[in-house]
């Protein structure tokens, strides 16, 4: 699957488009192949950890990890609205 572009998007789930890396109070750690922009806020779709009452998040940071056959990998954070 190529690099998806996730600029226009704002509903993300878990599992397909994202992996969860870790989570610590209101924080998540993500990684996926969506190109996501610092500042965008998105509506997260699916098993959270728990605690995690709030769907919309804001993209604190996002960077390519790695470059493979498939494309760019990007990992970063998002932090809940609360």
């Amino acid at each position: 699957m190529p690099a998806m572009i996730g600029l226009g998007r704002s509903r993300l789930t878990l599992g397909r488009d994202l992996r969860l890396l870790s989570a610590d109070e209101g924080v998540l750690w993500l990684e996926g192949a969506i190109r996501l922009r610092p500042g965008q806020v998105v509506e997260l779709i699916g098993s959270w950890p728990a605690g995690i009452l709030e769907p919309r998040a804001r993209v604190v940071n996002w960077r390519v990890i790695k470059i493979g056959k498939e494309g760019p990998i990007y990992r970063g954070c998002v932090r809940f609205d609360r």
